[in-house]
């Protein structure tokens, strides 16, 4: 396990990161859009299993993204960027991950119940109805409306220390060999301590992910996924960076 420092960039570095998570998707886009499309496939069919599908799901996420992180690594250091990366975490950091990935399941299924307990609102329910504004009926939309707003507000008040404390935690693993806890705690504080350029970074990459939404048949999505992890690398390669050894630090005294 690797000693590291925690830098503070300026907000500003918030664009740089999605400027050089652009510059490695744009080494390699097929492969990149490629891998991405497979991801899609592979989740879609997972997801469709019956009771284990969408906690399966969950479980999965940290390897895709210690499989995209390998793959920016590689892909940053000349080699070429394929689907082989994404079974680096099962190859390398099997166990560790799948505790990441337990963990995720199960705080995100406390807070959907906390939500519902608090506020009424079934998040889970309200995100399915969302998706398909069309086949509700008056009655669905008018309860939308009516929790919405409370469940969507405290979800997301809920979901950002998650969503902090998994964000860089495969990278730590894959990269660092920490162990799951001292991953997400790492990660958490990294951001913490960054929220200036980590908010510009998600407020500009919110905007980037509109606009791919609004692309025909998903396409826009097969740049957006993986840009978005390209920069999320850029974003870990800036903030997390080796301890200096003892005795350096006594010759810069």
């Amino acid at each position: 396990m690797n000693s590291l420092t925690i830098s503070r960039p300026p907000a500003a570095a918030g664009l740089v990161w999605i400027k050089q998570g652009w510059r490695l998707f744009m080494l390699a886009p097929i492969p990149w859009s490629g891998m991405t499309a497979l991801v899609f496939l592979v989740l879609l069919a997972v997801g469709m299993l019956p009771l284990v599908g969408v906690v399966a799901v969950h479980v999965l996420s940290p390897f895709i993204v210690a499989g995209y992180m390998a793959a920016c690594r590689g892909g940053s250091n000349g080699e070429t960027v394929s689907f082989l990366y994404l079974a680096a975490g099962w190859r390398e950091r099997r166990d560790t991950l799948l505790i990441i990935g337990g963990l995720y399941m199960l705080v995100t299924l406390l807070i959907f119940q906390m939500v519902k307990f608090f506020t009424g609102g079934d998040m889970e329910a309200l995100l399915h109805q969302a998706q398909n504004p069309a086949a509700m009926t008056p009655e669905q939309a008018e309860l939308i409306l009516a929790t919405a707003l409370p469940a969507m507000s405290l979800g997301t008040l809920l979901f950002v220390p998650l969503l902090m404390a998994t964000w860089f935690a495969p990278a730590l693993v894959m990269f660092e060999n920490y162990p799951a806890g001292r991953a997400l705690w790492w990660s958490l504080w990294a951001c913490w301590v960054n929220w200036r350029s980590i908010l510009v970074y998600s407020l500009i990459l919110g905007v980037v992910g509109m606009v791919a939404l609004l692309l025909p048949f998903g396409l826009g999505l097969l740049v957006f996924v993986p840009w978005t992890l390209t920069s999320t690398y850029a974003a870990y390669q800036d903030i997390f960076s080796p301890a200096a050894p003892p005795e350096e630090l006594i010759e810069s005294a």
